[in-house]
């Protein structure tokens, strides 16, 4: 007999249904049924999915939901949670449309525990669905289980039922059918017979159905897991919501038969449902038969009348803004060059035309200008579309794509039918106005980001099935520790495109030996395979959105809302399934940077009145270059790492070119490759620049003769082999794919077409196979073009208004108070002081301001009040807005006077008297945080004088009425120590000091000690010490009783926190904290991480005897120790030297230590620098031999060449000037003896400045070395 499963949930019944797709098709097969509904819990995520995946297998999908229903008339009611279950299938594609609206408005309206719908929407969205009476939760069959629950919240027995069962029958007529379920569970076996007799009564036909949950009866445990997982709770917990019977898998047609032998015609009438739904399909698009029907822009006629002109086809509104686009680019553009200009508009506006796209890009540009005109900054093009000429007279982009030589085909091939997909950055700040100005123009419901599902991954899933079965939470982390750490690894190793890709099993032996060996492991192993993939919670995409400028989108995608969609409508269909269902995504990208250069520039026009265009700036201006050769890209767009520091120092770029290619370069394949080398080479002369065939040299040129970009494959195979540039981008496609087939087939057409073009055959074979060597490190020319005009734009602000940009930069950063530190301690390295926040200069957030100091008034950065923590934004916004109506305040009486102490209480008070924000208004912090009570009661008095004022006739009288004074006395001020740690507290970084600074000479005499923010850099087993002042300590207790605890630690390079255990916390509960300690540790490498294992805590006086030597690994970038036996690059706050650059970089046999040469009590200038000649060249010093990428420019030193002749006035003159010129930069001397160098460390460290007073020395950047 045949037989339909009806009631069916898939995996997209998030970690309750266990059905994988493919599983379930399998299975269907085995068993020879030919259709299958799903009907997942009140969602139709999977529903396309599902389709598709039935389809392909032979069986017929019916796409149905189990919905949830309450029966109050509001459909947003909230009064009960009482709800029922009722399975809906689309029995054609009015059944599918109202489903969709069904499921989306049950999530945006009716969601209140579940997404629910009501009977009155259930009325109005009939047509075309089949309903049955789902499970014991459907009204039906509640009504009819006499539970003591049931009858408490109303159930109403047999008449209950009745009633219910009618109205369905009214509602849908002979669509409606009576579910009867039988697995074995005691409330089922209890309305068995009134189900029956109740569906004859009401002549309603009944279904046999099966709840089916998972595959097979052995899957069973394996769901119980899933739900574990999902509800958070372990397989041996008695209270939690389990299945008491294996009975809810999908079941054989003759077990059902044998199940429901005494009513066949349930069993029948699931092939009636079937047949009525069989007809049903869902006209889904794809790029080569049914591509996707392209939007349109809905308000073409407005905008065009707005333009005087009486235009209403997108096509022909597209075709005028882009030229008039043109006309206004051509102003800047050489006359000579005009035609070329156009003939490559004309050709573009054809292919995009043809391609019926002018909607699409007259949607883009509508949203881009209005970003422009609102002042919400825009990148200048991402990805592809920056090849566009078209996308650049829209102002789509801002990047020439002829003046550059990207490609228009690598965004749009008109041999190749694809979407456009033009990705736009969005300043990070206000990139959901963007979205929220598409909301209003196109309507609430036509617009909605996209759904993303978190997947149960190889570690995460380990974890989770551990947890569940129980597993010693040490033994189920060090379980998943095993998985290597590799993108994309899978428990299992598994075919594709005919390679067996390995994965955790194959690749860890241990993984084998401990399923063996452990009967846990093992089934937590067995639970993980199956589990491993499943979809585990829904969120939102981070950028993709899609609109439908005709319909509401459930007409094409039902809609999904939650609190993990931050309240935003979303798609409940992936993005791989929205193009499919005919809407093409747009992205909408934050990018922080942009924000970055926007408060800049804002500060510069705020503060010199000046407004940069960066559009009018000379991209290959020298001075911002010399940056970018040094290394010094610490906050420069895409170029701040220390290997992208590295590339910058060893290329040396000289012009906008060789940014580009910089970011094209900075990836794993180039470096890997030896194509970096070559380019590098090349570019300064190293190695010969050859070209195969003439012909080449326009394309390879910018680049040295190295193919580094997608484009240039392109283009040489259009020139070479005379392939259209259409048919080179499939090829290039087809290279980046690894399509064995289609390169084959090319290959001697490339020949031919070389040698048709003149070519020799043998060489063009040659050139062929190096194209395809470097095709898979190709990048897209277009994307890194657009990118490296960001790069030059921080790197321009960061030459002309450093003060500006840092500030920014730290504004971007202030929640994240690790880069908080990097860069303050950067802007030192520059010569930039920053001052922490106070009341008379700070504004919201990090600014530059013209302070008063000793030494006159100085240029620095502030901290923003809002980086106080505890102080209420509202208490801080009231301060700023009086002070810059009004002025400064004079004193603190003033400042009670003045603010709003309505918004200012005690809690916000504290932190702005302790972080020194109230600081030289006459009073110490001692005296005012003694004397707060009194403070907070005078300025609440003062307050409600003001409001009483402000109601009466006297208002003239309020200044003499409202002025205040205090009975308290001015006190001594705290200990510098206090205040430090004042500072900490309410800031979470020092900045007028550090409490390990004053330790910093007796460090330098400590061998093996490593800092925080180096500890990357050193080798998996490798012992060190940390000198550290313990911030703060948890005790912890484990589960099996064992004491343990977690220290939170600083340097003078940052802070971390450690795990240690009962050993270490005996020993640290009897060491003053109040002073730095010493930890030797171990490194070992966990999953990627780094992770430090304390072994002993000493007292610095003990630590000096320890014998540590520091390994490191190799070419580690830029990060060095600070004891006794290497040189520290320039540690926050500290000057830490010592040991020779041997240890450092070079041979680790030359270890003489030149740490006695430098210093001394020689009150002359001299020995400021030590005695060169007692050292040279017999004494403990060595010659420098360093290789470039050792040293990061952002702390890097600075040297000063001399001769060993140099004077004793000449010496006093570098003395004060590095005195004057005080930075975070280690003054270095390099002597100058018979070819060889050395160096010796001074006791300055200066800023970038004093080489501007010294330029007639002879300096060299070490990063440049």
């Amino acid at each position: 007999m045949s037989y339909t499963h009806l009631h069916l949930h898939t995996e997209y019944s998030l970690l309750d249904g266990a059905n994988k797709l493919e599983v379930l098709a399998k299975r269907l097969k085995e068993l020879g049924m030919t259709s299958v509904a799903m009907t997942d819990h009140g969602n139709m995520f999977g529903a396309i999915d599902f389709y598709t995946k039935m389809k392909k297998s032979g069986i017929n999908p019916i796409i149905g939901i189990e919905a949830y229903l309450h029966n109050n008339d509001d459909l947003g009611d909230k009064s009960t949670k009482q709800r029922y279950h009722l399975c809906l299938y689309a029995k054609n594609e009015q059944g599918y449309k109202n489903l969709m609206i069904l499921s989306s408005k049950a999530f945006i309206h009716g969601f209140y525990y579940y997404p629910r719908i009501n009977k009155q929407l259930l009325r109005e969205c009939r047509e075309g669905l089949i309903c049955s009476s789902a499970c014991l939760a459907g009204e039906v069959s509640w009504n009819l289980n006499q539970s003591e629950r049931n009858v408490r919240y109303g159930a109403a027995g047999y008449e209950g039922a009745k009633k219910a069962a009618l109205e369905y029958k009214e509602i849908f007529g002979d669509d409606f059918y009576i579910e009867l379920m039988r697995h074995g569970i005691p409330e089922q076996e209890n309305i068995d017979s009134q189900i029956i007799q109740l569906a004859k009564e009401c002549d309603i036909k009944l279904i046999a159905t099966n709840d089916a949950h998972y595959p097979t009866r052995d899957d069973a445990d394996f769901q119980e897991i899933a739900m574990c997982v999902g509800m958070g709770r372990t397989m041996g917990e008695k209270n939690r919501l389990r299945h008491s019977v294996k009975e809810f898998y999908v079941k054989s047609a003759e077990e059902m038969a044998m199940l429901f032998a005494d009513v066949p015609q349930a069993l029948e009438n699931t092939q009636e449902i079937a047949r009525k739904c069989a007809d049903f399909s869902i006209d889904l698009k794809d790029e080569k038969n049914n591509p996707p029907t392209p939007p349109t822009f809905k308000f073409t006629k407005e905008y065009a009348q707005k333009d005087g002109l009486d235009i209403e086809s997108d096509e022909e509104y597209f075709k005028y803004k882009s030229r008039e686009g043109l006309q206004k680019r051509l102003e800047k553009i050489p006359a000579e060059l005009h035609q070329t200009y156009k003939d490559r508009l004309e050709y573009e506006i054809d292919v995009i035309s043809k391609m019926k796209f002018p909607g699409y890009m007259l949607i883009v540009w509508d949203f881009i200008n209005h970003a422009k005109e609102v002042g919400i900054p825009v990148g200048p093009g991402r990805g592809s579309a920056a090849g566009s000429l078209v996308a650049f007279c829209l102002k789509i982009t801002n990047i020439d794509p002829i003046k550059y030589d990207l490609l228009f085909e690598r965004f749009l091939n008109p041999e190749r039918v694809s979407m456009p997909d033009i990705d736009t950055d969005f300043c990070q700040r206000r990139r959901g106005e963007i979205i929220e100005y598409m909301i209003n123009k196109y309507g609430k419901y036509n617009v909605a980001q996209v759904i993303t599902f978190g997947k149960m991954l190889a570690k995460g899933v380990i974890r989770d099935v551990a947890r569940v079965l129980d597993m010693p939470y040490n033994d189920a982390n060090e379980f998943a520790k095993l998985i290597p750490d590799k993108l994309g690894i899978t428990l299992q190793g598994y075919e594709k495109n005919g390679e067996f890709i390995n994965g955790a099993w194959e690749t860890e032996p241990k993984i084998q030996e401990l399923v063996a060996s452990n009967p846990t492991a093992k089934k937590v192993w067995e639970y993980a395979l199956k589990l491993e993939g499943f979809n585990r919670n829904a969120g939102k995409h981070a950028a993709a959105l899609v609109l439908d400028s005709e319909k509401e989108l459930w007409h094409k995608t039902p809609l999904y809302a939650s609190d993990k969609t931050d309240g935003m409508i979303v798609t409940q269909y992936g993005m791989k399934y929205l193009e499919p269902v005919d809407l093409i995504k747009f992205d909408f990208l934050g990018l922080k940077t942009l924000t970055v250069i926007d408060d800049a520039l804002k500060i510069i026009k705020e503060r010199y009145g000046k407004e940069i265009d960066f559009v009018t700036e000379d991209v290959n201006d020298p001075e911002v270059y010399k940056i970018l050769q040094r290394g010094d890209t610490l906050g420069v767009f895409q170029v701040e790492s220390g290997m992208f520091q590295t590339l910058n120092r060893r290329l040396k770029p000289t012009n906008f070119e060789d940014i580009i290619a910089i970011i094209a370069l900075g990836r794993p394949g180039p470096m890997e490759s030896g194509m970096v080398d070559e380019f590098v080479n090349r570019k300064h002369g190293k190695e010969p620049i050859v070209y195969m065939f003439d012909a080449l040299e326009p394309i390879l040129k910018p680049t040295y003769g190295t193919i580094v970009y997608q484009e240039q494959i392109m283009q040489i195979v259009q020139v070479i082999g005379g392939f259209s540039l259409g048919e080179a981008d499939l090829i290039r496609r087809a290279m980046g794919k690894k399509d064995e087939q289609i390169m084959a087939d090319n290959k001697n057409k490339f020949a031919k077409g070389a040698v048709a073009n003149g070519f020799d055959e043998n060489k063009a074979r040659e050139l062929w196979e190096l194209i395809v060597k470097f095709a898979g490190y190709g990048f897209n020319k277009s994307h890194s073009a657009a990118y490296a005009m960001i790069t030059f734009q921080t790197a321009y602000l960061k030459t002309y208004y450093e003060h500006e940009f840092m500030a920014a930069l730290l504004t971007s950063e202030s929640n994240k108070i690790e880069k908080v530190a990097e860069y303050i301690e950067e802007a030192k390295n520059m010569g930039i002081d920053t001052m922490p926040p106070h009341v008379n200069v700070s504004d919201q957030f990090f600014s530059v301001a013209d302070v008063d100091t000793k030494k006159g008034t100085q240029k620095k950065i502030v901290f923003g009040l809002n980086a106080i923590k505890g102080a209420g934004a509202e208490a801080l916004h009231n301060i700023i807005e009086c002070r810059k109506r009004d002025g400064k305040f004079e004193s603190l009486e003033k400042f009670v006077e003045r603010v709003d102490f309505s918004k200012i209480s005690k809690r916000v008070l504290e932190p702005l008297i302790k972080s020194g924000s109230l600081d030289d208004l006459g009073y110490t912090r001692a005296a005012m945080l003694k004397n707060i009570d009194e403070i907070c009661e005078i300025g609440r008095s003062k307050q409600k004088m003001d409001n009483n004022i402000e109601n009466s006739l006297f208002r003239d009288s309020k200044e003499e009425l409202t002025s205040v004074n205090f009975n308290f006395q001015n006190i001594e001020e705290f200990d510098k120590k206090t205040l430090l740690e004042y500072e900490y507290e309410c800031l979470g970084i020092y900045i007028s000091g550090h409490p390990i600074a004053e330790y910093s000479q007796e460090i330098k005499s400590i061998k093996g000690v490593a800092r925080i923010n180096a500890l990357d850099t050193l080798e998996d087993g490798s012992y060190l010490l940390l000198i550290v002042k313990v911030m703060d300590l948890q005790k912890k207790v484990s589960k099996s009783g064992k004491l343990y605890g977690v220290i939170n630690v600083m340097d003078l390079s940052g802070n971390t926190s450690i795990t240690i255990f009962e050993r270490t916390i005996q020993a640290l509960d009897i060491m003053d904290l109040s002073k730095p300690i010493a930890l030797k540790g171990k490194i070992e490498l966990k999953e990627g991480r780094v992770e430090l294992r304390v072994m002993e805590v000493f007292s610095m006086e003990q630590a000096k005897e320890e014998k540590i030597r520091l390994k490191r690994k190799k070419n580690a970038e830029s990060e060095f120790d600070v004891g006794a036996d290497s040189v520290d690059s320039g540690a926050q706050g500290g000057s830490y030297s010592g040991g020779s650059y041997a240890n450092s970089y070079g041979d680790s046999s030359q270890s003489s230590s030149y740490a006695d040469s430098y210093g001394g009590a020689d009150s002359s200038a001299g020995a400021a620098f030590g005695r060169f000649d007692d050292a040279i060249p017999g004494g403990e010093i060595i010659p420098l031999d360093m290789r470039p990428s050792d040293l990061e420019h952002s702390s890097c030193p600075l040297g000063l060449i001399l001769h060993r002749s140099v004077r004793e006035e000449e010496l006093s003159r570098i003395s004060e000037c590095a005195k004057t010129h005080s930075g975070g930069r280690e003054l270095r001397i390099i002597i100058k003896e018979n070819g060889r160098d050395y160096v010796f460390v001074s006791q300055f460290k200066v800023n970038s400045k004093i080489r501007e007073e010294l330029s007639s020395f002879e300096w060299l950047d070490l990063a440049e070395a």
